[in-house]
């Protein structure tokens, strides 16, 4: 017996064990209710912070690309491509962190810092989507924190 679930792996109506499924799947779900909504508030804010790093790393990939007539050297245009690339690779890397509800925390820490590093001075840069940017990441850093705090 699991809870008010009682669990056998017979019954006398289908001797073969096949009716086992409706009382563990129906113990299952009172497990998932019993539970509360702590693990669907978790799951809900893994999931958004899956998504907002999914933006991020969108943001990084559009800022890769070279706008029509910009007055940039082919050093200058390497050097953007480089380092919008870099940071598109690891905030995929964090995403990718919280794609299952076991998120992998060394990775997801690991790839933050080197983002940080990389995109650090960029910021000082007078550009709307560099600076909004740096607003997604900095919601980014406070919703991780908070989810690490509730539901780690």
């Amino acid at each position: 017996m699991v809870g008010r679930c009682q669990l056998s792996d017979r019954s006398e109506a289908d001797p073969q064990g096949s009716s086992w499924r409706k009382p563990v799947v129906g113990c299952l779900a009172a497990a998932a209710v019993a539970l509360g909504c702590h693990d669907q508030e978790c799951e809900a804010a893994r999931l958004e912070l899956a998504q907002t790093w999914q933006t991020l790393r969108d943001t990084a990939t559009s800022r890769q690309q070279i706008p029509e007539g910009a007055s940039l050297s082919q050093a200058e245009q390497d050097e953007r491509v480089r380092t919008w690339k870099t940071i598109e690779d690891r905030a995929e890397l964090i995403r990718s962190s919280f794609e299952t509800s076991q998120v992998t925390w060394p990775s997801a820490d690991k790839a933050r810092r080197d983002l940080g590093a990389v995109f650090t001075p960029l910021q000082s840069k007078d550009d709307p989507v560099t600076r909004g940017f740096a607003v997604t990441l900095s919601e980014a850093d406070k919703r991780m924190s908070s989810f690490r705090s509730a539901c780690h």
